[in-house]
């Protein structure tokens, strides 16, 4: 699923040139919800939902676009839903399996204020908050943000509606 179109080998760990595993691995703020992001849940493929019901065949889906997320209760005050692919050891998904959304957090595919398709990033994660827009914006241009845009062309659903707590880094030239 990552290979291919969508995410060349080259570009497969791209991420880690700016967000070590490390820093990631102390937070995994990026896997739970309150009820404030719920709507944050990784929209999933029908592969990825093929790969998660074989671990965890239990797992509920809720519609989501054309495609679908994970099934969260409704969640009150301080409450806390986890991905169902959360383990002790990080994600339980193999890297080929792993969300589009997951693989490319803390940037965020987002109908940008002006309607346009717009790469974001999350103000809540700590291992971006050293980085300038500048230095983000060309971390993007290497590569990334061109997968991304070809990514949400071709799955509308995992452009997220603007949220506030993002900031914009680039938008679509179109």
């Amino acid at each position: 699923m990552w290979e291919g179109p969508f995410f060349p080998q080259k570009e497969k760990n791209m991420l880690k040139k700016i967000l070590s595993r490390k820093t990631c691995a102390a937070c995994r703020l990026c896997c739970q919800f309150d009820a404030s992001d719920i709507w944050e849940l990784p929209v999933l493929p029908p592969e990825t939902v093929k790969a998660v019901k074989q671990i965890k065949p239990d797992t509920e889906f809720t519609p989501f676009g054309t495609e679908c997320t994970f099934a969260a209760p409704a969640l009150k005050g301080e409450e806390l839903f986890a991905c169902p692919m959360l383990t002790g050891h990080g994600c339980g998904l193999s890297e080929q399996d792993k969300p589009f959304d997951c693989k490319v957090w803390p940037f965020r595919l987002m109908r940008t204020k002006n309607g346009k398709v717009g790469i974001a990033i999350s103000e809540l994660c700590n291992g971006m908050q050293s980085y300038t827009d500048t230095q983000l914006q060309t971390f993007l241009q290497e590569g990334l943000a061109e997968t991304m845009f070809a990514y949400a062309e071709q799955h509308p659903a995992h452009v997220k509606p603007w949220m506030d707590g993002y900031r914009v880094i680039l938008e679509q030239n179109v």
